[in-house]
């Protein structure tokens, strides 16, 4: 029992390091001098909102501030190095977290116990965890911290280029954010407002990852990757990632789902994409060869950045290329894509399309909203992508020396099948809200409906 006891009280011990580590004023100031030489070295233009004047300015400032102190904790550090990064507006290049954070869930870490959702207003409770909030409220403090302090902190640490996705990344990782700005807590009081007006004040206990994820899936906020029905003459095909870990599950659902919707007098066809935050655009390519058989590209032109370290990465092995990088010193190659043919598909569906997108569409699934707009292959429905039409992507990852956080880095910059860049998200072709919901039948209606009143309009 005694030996037993030691055991436990040393894995405490060390649980408890692992957490509250102090990291020396010398190697986090090593680290910030690492991540910011990376980004300058490796992205195709870093500063394309935020000018090298202002970076210089803000780094110093950065570097005097860490010298403050003799020592960080290493969530202090995240949340320095992350607003920093985040001045940048690319959202495909940050510092994470993710790690550490899965490691102190796995050791029996507790989260806030709510839900929110984070809008240009106030942030929206929209349950709990144990059912005691019975109806949706705006947020007037968390622990004592203003609702709008808290929106603020929290955005700083978020890389994005549209706020709509800012949002959606917030609301979707405001349990993290909270144990980031809060560290472990035994409950949290939330101040609320009601639908009726009335001031409210209740104290929720954190609770186990574990239970906060059913509650999650059961709302769902994270969901299935991806499902598939059909509702009358109407087929609905949720995608929620385009991530090459998936590949090739991903493809035998997109191939089977045809196949159903072959044998069945389908009308229409919508592909939902408004939680999908990208991944390949392969993906992309192997679904559109099912709805269009027009010639396409992805995008039109993508610029490489070849730094030393994408060099390496990339392996490159052609000469010429090579040539061009090491002698000719072209850091930034521009490649022009012409237009493929799409490869003849037996289940090709030639009828109605819509792709329904939102501001959780991002990266390779903005980027194949983009493709089906331009090309006219698809009808757009919905709210603005979170994700850029054309922006910066593709991503080199490094780990930083002592803090042994993530740096995320774009290395390309693609243009959408257009050849344009309007600095915007993927804008709908009918422009309309349709809430996320397990209800098909409510989706499909409103989605037709949505397509018959601006049919009724041109008309």
């Amino acid at each position: 029992m005694i030996k037993t006891r030691c055991i436990v009280f040393l894995y405490i011990l060390v649980t408890i390091a692992i957490f509250a580590q102090t990291i020396t004023t010398n190697e986090v100031l090593q680290d910030a001098r690492f991540l910011y030489q990376k980004m300058k070295d490796i992205h195709p233009n870093i500063f394309h909102t935020f000018s090298e004047i202002e970076a210089e300015k803000d780094f110093s400032k950065l570097i005097s501030f860490i010298s403050t102190k003799q020592t960080w904790e290493l969530r202090d550090i995240f949340r320095m190095f992350a607003q920093f990064v985040a001045r940048f507006k690319d959202g495909h290049t940050y510092v994470s977290i993710t790690d550490q954070f899965s490691e102190y869930l796995m050791n029996g870490g507790k989260v806030v116990p709510i839900f929110v959702s984070f809008d240009d207003e106030q942030i929206t409770i929209l349950t709990d965890v144990e059912g005691k909030l019975n109806q949706p409220g705006k947020l007037i403090s968390l622990n004592g911290v203003s609702a709008g302090d808290l929106k603020e902190e929290i955005l700083k640490m978020v890389s994005f280029e549209r706020a709509s996705f800012g949002y959606a990344r917030a609301s979707l990782l405001f349990h993290l954010y909270c144990w980031v700005i809060f560290g472990e807590q035994e409950s949290f009081t939330v101040e609320f407002l009601t639908q009726q007006g009335q001031l409210q004040k209740i104290e929720l206990e954190s609770v186990d990852f574990e239970k906060y994820r059913a509650k999650r899936e059961q709302m769902n906020m994270s969901g299935k990757l991806w499902d598939f029905s059909i509702i009358d003459k109407t087929a609905v095909m949720t995608i929620n990632t385009f991530s090459s870990a998936y590949e090739k599950d991903l493809k035998q659902f997109i191939k089977q789902s045809f196949e159903q919707i072959k044998k069945e007098d389908i009308q229409n066809l919508i592909i939902d994409l408004r939680k999908n935050g990208g991944g390949s655009s392969e993906i992309g390519e192997y679904l559109y060869s099912f709805i269009s058989n027009k010639p396409y590209r992805v995008y039109a032109e993508i610029h490489v950045k070849y730094s030393d370290d994408a060099v390496k990465t990339l392996k490159i092995f052609d000469p010429l290329l090579l040539f061009r990088v090491k002698v000719l010193n072209q850091k930034i190659i521009v490649h022009r894509n012409d237009f493929k043919k799409v490869r003849r598909n037996d289940l090709l569906f030639n009828k109605n399309v819509y792709v329904l997108v939102g501001p959780g569409t991002f990266s390779a699934a903005a980027d194949f909203a983009a493709m089906v707009k331009d090309l006219k292959a698809a009808t757009v429905v919905g709210e603005e992508t979170g994700g850029l039409a054309s922006s910066y992507g593709d991503v080199l990852s490094f780990i930083l020396p002592n803090s042994k956080l993530q740096l995320g880095v774009s290395f390309k910059y693609f243009v959408r099948c257009g050849g344009f860049d309007d600095k915007r998200g993927v804008i709908p072709d009918i422009a309309v809200q349709i809430p996320i919901t397990d209800d098909t039948d409510q989706l499909v209606r409103a989605v037709l409906e949505a397509v018959k009143n601006t049919q009724s309009a041109k008309n």
